[in-house]
């Protein structure tokens, strides 16, 4: 197949870095079609709903050992509802509880956790929540429906910073207790994924986040009146001191532990090193309500230690070494071509697996040079995604062309992705009038010259990559592209206040979605998830709709028509689906892969040696 200059730029790219490390030529990619690496390729997409990788072991799970696993990134904060990183989210699972969460058996959410078991009115529209009473929190409080009133309360305070967790709640209008067991909610619409929202957020204990009370006096429905909002400067109060609340950031020797109720306890934050936690062995849960084989026992390891490693290379030297045992994530080259000695095979398993978590490109539809469709259009048919996907990826993406996860029943496989055209893309480029009007060799409009910033995360090597290769296709047709690396927490906020053309990021989702968070115009702005600015009318019509049709293939008809839309606007240029390549220590058993975030949980992971990975 003949190759376009994009991916001889990409292999120029893999030639330089990769010298002496084992980069396949081209040829090779062509005849060996990747395999599987001499790793094991997880798929949920039949039957079966969990996957173990761990090898059948005679013996009963024990408890001991430690686990030490590397990400790539620190998370910003560790507050519950103001982060937005999914390192923090892989952390506070196992710290804090919901009411509900996945049956593993079925992938339906209605698996009671804190919750003893819940009822839905006949009318669809109120939930009432039965709390176990045997549960408490590390401290010893027992928990109660209260602390459940007052995170909901927390999340709905609109002078608290989580716009983007908020904007799942939009149709809450009441929640109340009725004595210390019972919760209610009441939704102002059936909306399908309200077993989820109103019983998958995190329970922060009150007594720790509002020790003083001052959300007691204000009900659901007076956080929900802007005039009471306004006028009572209690709930700002709250609302500041939560945002920065000690909790939310508990770093070195002295800070207090975040107080949850799950079968992990927070141990340690060394900013910059790890985070530490440590098996709750007075865990409310004996029974562990999973399926067989799960996660009996809860937890079994003695500790968990999340080491922040922010260069690939450095983390697989780090598992070589010994100094770590798992690594969720590697780059594709490290998977394919810097693991497959007899040595590491005997030692580590390595594993690929997906979540529904989506790549893409986003265009700031508010700036001059992306607010015509056609330019973005342009843009999607510009980026060689399957050269991209084979030769910087390693085959690992799975071609998508919207946000939907591709083996769910939401997707639309009817509609066939923009094609790799440079030569129509630059038509539509100057159809809609970026020309050299000046003669500088730049592309330019009523005064505005075709030059734009790409924002990638400094710890991203392969949005790096895409970057360079976009740059260097765009010069050549007269287009400026100027790349901007940000440590990761800045990226974050320059994304959430939208101060930026281009970015390349992940959007993680679950198994059912609702786009309302991320393509809705009511979410431009104020810090919402909508960052590129789409606009458009009808889609704002069918996410409103949808979101309260209770019949499945009447709302996936309609999320096929939202798909369309998105195909023609390209607000996004949806990448691929990425299969996660990792890798772990083959001292470990019980190692089961799900088809939600991150992929894995470690209540069922049991090491068969007491020795501690890292020594911390």
């Amino acid at each position: 197949m003949k190759k376009s200059f994009l991916i001889q730029f990409a292999l120029l790219i893999l030639l330089i870095i990769f010298t002496n490390m084992g980069t396949r030529s081209s040829e090779t990619l062509q005849e060996d079609e990747l395999g599987t690496a001499g790793g094991m390729r997880v798929e949920l997409t039949g039957d079966e709903t969990v996957f173990e990788s761990s090898p059948a072991n005679d013996n009963p799970p024990v408890k001991g050992g430690t686990l030490v696993l590397a990400e790539s990134a620190e998370p910003e904060n560790l507050n519950s509802y103001t982060s937005t990183s999914a390192a923090a989210t892989r952390i506070l699972d196992y710290v804090y509880e919901t009411l509900l969460d996945y049956d593993y058996a079925t992938w339906r959410f209605d698996r009671p956790v804190v919750a003893e078991n819940f009822e839905i009115s006949p009318d669809g529209y109120v939930f009432k929540f039965k709390i176990r009473e045997n549960v408490y929190w590390h401290d010893g409080q027992q928990l109660t429906a209260d602390d459940v009133l007052f995170s909901l309360k927390a999340i709905l305070n609109p002078f608290v910073d989580d716009a983007p967790m908020r904007s799942s709640f939009s149709k809450v209008v009441s929640a109340w207790t009725e004595g210390p067991f019972i919760f209610y909610v009441e939704s102002s619409e059936t909306y399908f994924r309200n077993p989820e929202i109103l019983g998958g957020f995190h329970i922060l204990p009150k007594h720790i986040w509002d020790p003083e009370g001052l959300l007691d006096r204000y009900s659901v429905e007076d956080l929900l009146n802007p005039t009471v909002t306004r006028e009572e400067a209690a709930i700002k109060e709250f609302a500041d001191a939560f945002n920065v609340h000690p909790q939310g950031r508990p770093v070195g020797d002295d800070a207090k532990p975040i107080i949850g109720s799950g079968p992990w306890l927070f141990d340690k934050w060394v900013t910059g090193n790890y985070i530490s936690l440590a098996r709750n062995d007075h865990y409310w849960n004996t029974e562990a309500p999973f399926i067989k084989g799960y996660s009996e026992g809860s937890a079994y390891l003695d500790k968990i230690i999340v080491k922040v490693i922010s260069d690939a290379t450095a983390r697989l030297t780090a598992l070589k070494a010994g100094e770590i045992d798992f690594i969720p994530r590697m780059r594709a080259v490290q998977y394919f071509t810097q693991t497959n000695t007899p040595d590491f095979l005997d030692k580590f398993q390595k594993v690929s697996y997906v979540v529904p978590a989506y790549h893409y490109v986003g265009w700031n539809n508010d700036k001059p040079y992306f607010s015509d469709k056609r330019v973005r259009q342009a843009m999607t048919m510009l980026i060689d995604r399957e050269g991209y996907n084979k030769y910087v990826s390693y085959g690992l993406g799975i071609p998508t062309i919207g946000p939907f996860y591709i083996y769910s029943e939401q997707y639309n496989k009817n509609i066939e992705a923009w094609p790799y055209d440079p030569q129509r893309a630059v038509e539509l480029i100057e159809e809609a009038g970026w020309l050299d009007h000046d003669g500088d060799g730049i592309r330019d409009k009523d005064g505005v010259p075709f030059s734009f910033i790409f924002s990638i995360s400094s710890g991203s090597t392969s949005s790096k990559y895409l970057a360079l290769m976009l740059k260097e296709d765009l010069r050549k047709i007269g287009i400026v592209v100027n790349i901007r690396q940000l440590e990761w927490s800045v990226y974050v906020e320059n994304l959430r206040d939208r101060q930026f053309d281009v970015v390349s990021l992940l959007w993680i989702g679950g198994l059912e979605m609702d786009p309302y968070q991320i393509w809705h115009s009511d979410n431009i702005g104020d810090r919402g998830s909508n960052y590129v600015g789409f606009r458009d009318a009808e889609a704002d019509s069918l996410i409103d709709n949808a979101r309260f049709v209770m019949d499945k293939e009447k709302r996936n008809a309609m999320y096929f028509r939202l798909q369309e839309i998105l195909h023609e606007e390209q607000p996004y240029t949806f990448m691929h689906y990425q299969r996660d390549p990792g890798a772990y220590l083959k001292q470990f058993y019980g190692v089961k892969w799900i088809p939600i975030r991150p992929g894995y949980k470690m209540y069922s992971w049991w090491r068969s040696t007491s020795m501690m990975g890292a020594g911390l």
